[in-house]
């Protein structure tokens, strides 16, 4: 059972190890904070609109 995990855990220590890989990783986490603040952007300016009346 020990045994089992350790490995598990090696070998995703050794997948993330590349330079490649760990770049990949920061690219995604990246987008995925762009993304979250475009959508907290859109919602700010949604509710800017709806609290003010244009004109």
């Amino acid at each position: 059972m020990l045994k089992r995990r350790r490995t598990h855990s090696f070998k995703r220590n050794v997948i993330y190890s590349s330079s490649t890989r760990r770049r990949i990783m920061l690219r995604n986490l990246h987008r995925k904070v762009i993304w979250r603040r475009r959508m907290f952007a859109m919602q700010q300016m949604a509710e800017l609109s709806i609290a003010a009346p244009a004109g």
